[in-house]
């Protein structure tokens, strides 16, 4: 009978340590846990608009993440834009900042190389971006051809949530 209470005795000290290490390693330490759950800053740009020459339709959606505690997203964008006949929406990623009167300048790049588009610039005329398709965008397209175009979305969807914008 002893050797059976020794065995059993075994079983249960070896389940508790295995217990104990198991839990070592999985819990996240609380100054951790509170500070991935604060919010972030975060800034879309959607729309359609057009160069000022004429020559392009534009349409975009741009998210970005101006403040935050990610270290892969603060300051970030992603996103796609459209040059209307010239093929597929290009994948964009790039950066965002935060001019003293309250706009922001959204910078992205393509991130295909078979892309007709290689980077573009958006820009909230508005401090105070308005609810729904109501927002001025002005915007500047870079192309293949290394022609730099300039433009407005007159009807953007801008959307300011987080932090910043509540």
């Amino acid at each position: 009978m002893n050797i059976t209470r020794t065995g059993c005795g075994r079983k249960v000290v070896s389940l508790a340590a295995i217990a104990v290490i198991t839990l070592a390693f999985t819990i996240i330490p609380a100054g951790r846990s509170a500070y991935a759950a604060e919010p972030s800053e975060q800034v879309i740009f959607s729309g359609v608009g057009f160069t000022n020459d004429g020559l392009h339709k534009l349409g975009f959606w741009i998210w970005c993440m101006p403040e935050g505690n990610s270290p892969v997203y603060t300051g970030a964008c992603r996103g796609s834009v459209l040059l209307y006949g010239e093929g597929p929406a290009a994948g964009v990623a790039g950066f965002i900042v935060e001019n003293p009167d309250g706009t922001y300048v959204a910078r992205v790049f393509s991130t295909n190389a078979n892309s007709f588009i290689l980077g573009a610039v958006f820009h909230n005329v508005a401090p105070e971006p308005a609810a729904g398709p109501n927002n001025l965008v002005q915007f500047g397209v870079l192309t293949t051809d290394l022609i730099n175009s300039t433009g407005v979305s007159t009807n953007a969807v801008v959307a300011v949530t987080g932090p910043g914008g509540e």
